[in-house]
């Protein structure tokens, strides 16, 4: 394991605006933007890391810009997508065999995922060797364990912003809409950046205290019971492990346990980031990236 850290320069990589699907296959949105060699953009089933969101935007606009192919698609039952969302561990993995398929690629590709979508891609690579050429994962981690008990999440009382996340939580769960929603993700939104201008706040609208919500939080069900660390030595790809140092939903401990059981990592911090690197440092977050995909 190889392990950097580094401060880069700050600001924001502007998105690339609306894209329309490459085409909609059996109910999934599927998407091929750009031009070059293809990389695999994983989204997340939560449905918060896809086309058109702000965070996966600025990435798009970014791999685009290395001068690669973007192939991704939306998570069923959100964006594009019409099929209805079964939500379980292998669904975003098939789906992702249909979005490959649909883009006529059969050969291994580079894949890359942040956050709940690097923990997708991770079980995607252990479950799919042969699709994966290369991989990078983005604030993530292994399950569960990772992140929920990390020292400095903001999932568990060693975060100083715990209690009002928990006290959040607890209106979501009293009241499922998306007022509560927007006000429980806009909190935890503000808190994964170190510099705080940098955090988009979703808008709240009277409605929204009726208007049913858009994500989908039974996933995350899923993910406190997921537990990828006994299969990391499976891993048998050139990764790369990229986090920022002060990131609050996958702390620094999640990354170092994936560079360190992943046979041959490169691992890299971001002093200056938290939860978004590649928004905080884009500079030094996509040199790191590009050198790791050169020839």
């Amino acid at each position: 394991m190889a392990t950097t850290t580094t401060s880069g320069g700050s600001g924001t990589a502007p998105g690339p605006g609306p894209v329309a699907p490459f085409t909609v296959r059996d109910g999934l949105a599927v998407y091929r933007i750009g031009q070059g060699d293809p990389v695999l953009l994983m989204p997340a089933p939560h449905r918060f890391t896809r086309p058109g969101l702000p965070e996966t935007d600025a990435m798009i606009d970014s791999l685009l810009a290395l001068g690669r192919q973007v192939v991704t698609f939306d998570p069923p039952g959100s964006g594009h997508s019409t099929r209805p969302a079964r939500l379980s561990e292998g669904e975003l993995r098939d789906c992702a065999d249909e979005a490959l398929t649909a883009c006529g690629i059969d050969v291994p590709i580079d894949a890359i995922g942040y956050s709940m979508a690097g923990l997708v891609l991770l079980g995607y690579a252990l479950d799919r060797p042969t699709r994966v050429a290369r991989l990078v994962l983005v604030g993530t981690g292994t399950g569960g364990n990772a992140y929920m008990k990390a020292p400095g999440a903001l999932w568990n009382r060693s975060h100083p912003d715990f209690a009002g996340l928990a006290a959040l939580g607890i209106l979501h769960t009293l009241w499922p809409r998306r007022a509560t929603e927007t006000l429980l993700n806009n909190y935890i939104h503000r808190r994964s950046f170190v510099d705080r201008r940098l955090a988009t706040r979703d808008p709240l609208t009277p409605g929204d205290w009726v208007r049913r919500q858009r994500g989908n939080p039974e996933w995350h069900r899923i993910a406190k019971r997921l537990d990828y660390s006994p299969r990391l030595c499976e891993i048998a790809v050139p990764t790369l492990v990229l986090c920022g140092t002060h990131d609050p939903q996958f702390p620094v401990s999640a990354s170092l346990q994936l560079a360190e059981g992943i046979g041959g990592a490169r691992s890299v911090f971001f002093e200056r980031s938290g939860h978004f690197p590649f928004i905080e440092e884009p500079d030094a977050f996509w040199s790191e990236v590009r050198a790791f995909w050169q020839p």
